[in-house]
């Protein structure tokens, strides 16, 4: 019984051996790829040169005058810049450090409120409902219901931001899910700028707020209007 063992072993031994064959062993053949996975694709590395362009070069130079995303020309320069910088004295555009404008964040914790370098005014609350009507409307719809245009051709499960749960979340927290998107709702970091994502926050939280409205909130002068009719 126990040759039969060593006999199974030593062909198990051989097999592999043969399979794998010796380490540092180098052959001209070529090499036996059970799972390419991705290894070989149709495309060239960054700062590889290519044979089918006359210069060589990969990577293309973009067209004549093209402007990065999020800035624009100053000269023979690009300068970050973004569609309503007046409202931020602070970086603009897409800009990607780690100040709370541009992580929603303060440490480790979600921060709350719309930065101190941003004038929240009448200006900044019409740009955020552009935004808004543009960008989040199709899904959350006009007024923050949840009843977007999408909603009637199957799309489940867009938020109503009028609940409760939603009124609680951190405007740092909203931040982040405007970047880097949540559930079904997809990332727009790359194309609502640093400024136009609190906008569309701080118009949020108008709708919210026109929602969920008390008496004390209209100012004085008008209450007695209302107590009247």
């Amino acid at each position: 019984m126990l040759r039969y063992f060593f006999f199974s072993f030593l062909l198990a031994v051989v097999a592999v051996i043969a399979i794998a064959g010796f380490r540092g062993e180098k052959s001209g053949k070529s090499p036996l790829i059970i799972f390419p996975d991705m290894d070989f694709q149709p495309r060239y590395d960054p700062q590889h040169k290519s044979g089918f362009y006359a210069d060589e070069r990969a990577a293309r130079k973009a067209p004549e005058g093209t402007v990065p995303q999020g800035y624009v020309q100053k000269g023979d320069y690009s300068a970050t810049q973004a569609n309503n910088a007046r409202g931020l004295t602070g970086p603009a555009g897409f800009s990607n450090n780690l100040t709370y404008s541009n992580t929603g964040r303060i440490g480790e914790f979600w921060g709350t409120g719309i930065p101190e370098e941003i004038e929240v005014n009448p200006a900044f609350l019409a740009r955020g409902q552009e935004r808004f009507n543009i960008n989040c409307a199709m899904c959350h719809g006009a007024s923050g219901d949840g009843k977007g245009i999408v909603s009637q051709y199957g799309l489940v499960g867009v938020a109503n931001l009028h609940e409760s749960r939603i009124r609680a979340i951190p405007d740092g927290q909203l931040f982040e899910v405007i970047t880097h998107g949540k559930g079904n709702m997809g990332a727009y970091g790359a194309n609502i700028t640093v400024e136009d994502r609190w906008a569309i926050i701080a118009y949020m939280h108008a709708l919210q707020r026109s929602q969920n409205a008390t008496l004390q909130d209209v100012p004085a002068q008008f209450r007695t209007e209302l107590d009247k009719q």
